[in-house]
């Protein structure tokens, strides 16, 4: 468990089927067949297991070298368990060069690499049809249960892979919201009155209206539409609290712009507030920031995509 385990491979192969139990303390048991069959099932599990623990804890115990002694495990017991039953009489070596490839290939979605890379390794090119077979298997059955390999599984779920599949969301991924926040917004506070703020109102640019109170915490936005309305009314004296509306949805800097796209397309709507974790406003995300950083990326990146 606390090495790579090529040594007991290497013994493997050569034909010593006791080497998987010789270093440990059931060592003067190594005649019993059923106890060697035993002690590799526990070896390959508690090997599992160590390495996820390993990972997961924020080690970096590796990948590669405790797959390969994996599956090269897996492919000694097979072999070594029918040859117990009487089954059929097995060559314990083929299969543990067959279980490594297969391992290799459904681990890391590559079985072409599981293929050659055990070939070159053990010199079992005499092998490559039996390879072939067992890695193809082993990689559709997992890349039936899983779309990404165990290298690019987080990437996938952090929104960070990039893909050449799927060029639209690799282009997004590669974009960061806190850049694309757009802060040119006329700000009103709910203690305003529309008459006092109608000047700047007017030489506005924008359409929408934050509302802030006086920490800066986001109560609501207003259209120019309703301001207008309102004081065609006549009703100068008329409060800005009076006048806003609840902005359902909020992003915040962290938010993945392929989400924030999402909400929008779902929602109808061209703009989305954007706050920090306590509440408060930072400015605005629009369709049109996203789609022209879009176009730049996607420019910058044709040859890479292509």
């Amino acid at each position: 468990l606390y090495g790579e385990g090529y040594i007991t491979i290497k013994q493997l192969l050569s034909g010593n089927n006791a080497a998987v139990i010789s270093n440990s303390i059931f060592a003067e048991y190594s005649s019993i067949p059923w106890l060697i069959i035993a002690f590799t099932l526990v070896t390959v599990f508690a090997k599992s297991a160590a390495t996820l623990v390993t990972l997961g804890a924020g080690g970096n115990g590796g990948i590669f070298a405790p797959s390969l002694i994996m599956g090269g495990l897996i492919g000694f017991l097979v072999a070594f368990t029918a040859n117990t039953l009487g089954i059929a009489h097995l060559n314990t070596a083929n299969f543990i060069v067959a279980g490594m490839a297969a391992s290799l290939s459904a681990i890391m979605h590559a079985p072409l690499t599981g293929i050659f890379l055990i070939a070159e390794i053990t010199g079992g090119y005499v092998l490559m049809v039996p390879l072939m077979i067992t890695s193809a298997i082993s990689y559709l059955i997992n890349r039936s249960t899983n779309k990404y390999s165990i290298y690019t599984k987080p990437l996938a779920e952090k929104g960070e892979l990039l893909s050449h599949e799927d060029k639209d969301s690799t282009v997004l991924n590669m974009m960061k919201l806190r850049y694309l926040i757009e802060k040119d917004y006329q700000i009103l506070k709910t203690t305003d009155t529309l008459a006092a703020k109608m000047p700047e109102i007017l030489l506005s640019k924008r359409n929408i209206f934050p509302v802030l109170n006086e920490d800066n915490n986001l109560k609501g936005i207003i259209y120019v539409e309703d301001i207008l309305r309102n004081s065609m009314d006549k009703k100068a004296a008329l409060n800005i609290f009076d006048l806003i509306q609840l902005s359902p949805y909020s992003v915040t800097p962290e938010t993945n712009v392929k989400a924030v796209l999402e909400i929008m397309e779902r929602e109808n709507v061209w703009v989305l507030p954007v706050l920090d974790t306590n509440n408060r406003y930072l400015g605005f995300v629009s369709k049109t920031a996203i789609f022209n950083k879009y176009r730049a990326l996607l420019s910058r990146q044709a040859d890479y995509m292509e």
